[in-house]
């Protein structure tokens, strides 16, 4: 198991300096939420450092898998489940699914009708980008305002 050094729990001494400091610079009526997150950030940094190590453990799985699929998806008939056996473990495969795509978006829309071809139609925005011009993508999109990035930092 990974260990990782945590950040020591502030002190008594150090919240006196702090609460100091805090007494010269204005603080936030939500001073006390800022300083919730801030220590469950810290508290959770590790837990992230873990994860993110765990996570790149799982690589070398993924690839092997993948590597696995492409062996099974090229051998036998795609109707008949497959078997290969190795001298520890056995890798079974069902029959191959199907995938489907549309061939004709013109006669979707002339067999739907266009009113309800506009109901389910969708288009995304990175096309409209693409397609239309500034002027043109004004008049069909609406723009609206997202949340704040915020970050919290230990005050030095």
């Amino acid at each position: 198991m990974l260990k990782f050094k945590t950040k020591p729990k502030v002190s008594d001494e150090e919240i006196e300096n702090l609460a100091t400091a805090a007494k010269a610079v204005p603080i936030s009526p939500y001073a006390e939420l800022v300083d919730q997150v801030g220590a469950l950030t810290e508290e959770a940094a590790p837990i992230l450092e873990q994860i993110a190590a765990l996570q790149q453990k799982l690589v070398p799985l993924s690839e092997k898998r993948a590597e696995l699929q492409k062996v099974m998806d090229e051998m036998g008939a795609d109707d008949e489940p497959l078997r290969l056996n190795g001298a520890i473990f056995r890798a079974e495969a069902g029959k191959r699914g199907t995938s489907r795509s549309i061939k004709a978006l013109d006669l979707v829309k002339k067999f739907m009708g266009v009113e309800t071809f506009m109901k389910v139609a969708t288009v995304k925005l990175g096309d409209v980008d693409k397609y239309l011009t500034g002027p043109q993508r004004e008049q069909v999109i609406e723009t609206s305002r997202t949340g704040r990035t915020v970050k919290v930092a230990r005050i030095p």
